[in-house]
């Protein structure tokens, strides 16, 4: 998938014969997202046209209200490696400016789907909107569409089996919850972070228990403090995922006080993680984070926490 970066880097010799293109933030690629990408993606090639992805590479939010910016749920590498997963030939991801902001949305589509892209089909979903002060929607679309020679179309909202409709901001919520159940739903996976394994203070080690310890910047939207069932995937993504017990928060046993972290108990694994990068994937929340009196209780937990992840995974 080829990656553009910029409006001015566009060339429109690249698309002969034009382009179907999906525009929208896509933060979360959850079930409501993938439908618009397989619309995108077997529509294009039904045609014989690129399928083309035009999004943001930040929340236009960060700009225009940043105190009420929700944080993303992935990074900027794991929504451009989704659209290639969903067979998308171009992604246009620019920053979202002052700029970008200050674009009427009549020339939005003039400039940059028409003269740009050359659109002969465009798809967004049902509650996103393009243009400066948003004023483009999916009735503004089809209106130009008509004016300018391209089919529009607006998917509805996708429901999830048992938790209504999907959206990035339920989904963010229901991970901010520690409910990953009911993000798994929405997002159709896991949810997912990952990073690379730093040194810790090796009390896990000690206990018996050695985790690994994620550091540094990580990408993906970590859920609430707690326990839970998942799994952790080593390196590039190549091996087979391995069951892992995963602690989200500080220790309140022994360290009260401390940072919040993420780390991950890999079931039957020795072996030297540190430097590389793991993704760890949440499947089931266990308990939340709890102080104990002893040693000899925390264990006690702990082994039963492995017990549940067993149980729990092997279904």
């Amino acid at each position: 998938m080829r990656v553009i970066t910029s409006l001015d880097a566009i060339r429109p010799a690249d698309y002969p014969e034009g382009s179907s293109v999906a525009i929208g933030k896509f933060d979360g690629l959850h079930r409501g997202h993938q439908a618009i990408l397989r619309t995108l993606v077997e529509g294009a090639h039904t045609a014989g046209h690129p399928a083309v992805v035009l999004t943001f590479a930040n929340n236009p939010l960060s700009l225009l209200r940043p105190e009420r910016c929700p944080q993303p749920l992935m990074s900027r590498a794991q929504r451009l490696e989704g659209f290639a997963a969903a067979g998308v030939d171009d992604c246009v991801m620019i920053d979202f400016d002052e700029v970008v902001a200050a674009i009427p949305a009549d020339d939005f589509v003039r400039e940059v789907l028409i003269d740009g892209l050359r659109a002969r089909h465009v798809i967004m979903g049902a509650n996103f909107r393009f243009g400066a002060g948003g004023a483009g929607d999916g009735a503004l679309l089809e209106a130009l569409g008509q004016r300018y020679g391209f089919s529009a179309q607006q998917l509805d909202l996708v429901a999830a089996d048992g938790v209504g409709q999907a959206s990035s901001s339920r989904v963010r919520e229901a991970v901010l919850a520690g409910d990953v159940d009911a993000a798994a739903a929405m997002l159709g996976r896991a949810p997912v972070v990952r990073g690379e394994v730093v040194h810790g203070d090796a009390r896990g080690r000690e206990i018996g228990f050695p985790t690994a310890n994620l550091g540094g910047e990580i990408e993906g939207l970590v859920p609430a403090d707690g326990v839970y069932a998942g799994w952790a995937v080593i390196g590039d993504g190549e091996a087979d995922p391995r069951p892992a017990a995963i602690s989200v928060g500080n220790n309140p046993t022994f360290t009260p006080e401390g940072r919040s972290r993420v780390e991950a108990f890999l079931l039957d694994f020795s072996g030297d993680l540190y430097g590389q990068r793991i993704e760890v994937r949440f499947a089931h929340r266990l308990r939340g984070m709890e102080r104990y009196d002893s040693l000899e209780a925390l264990l006690e937990q702990m082994h039963a926490d492995v017990a549940r992840t067993r149980e729990l995974l092997a279904r």
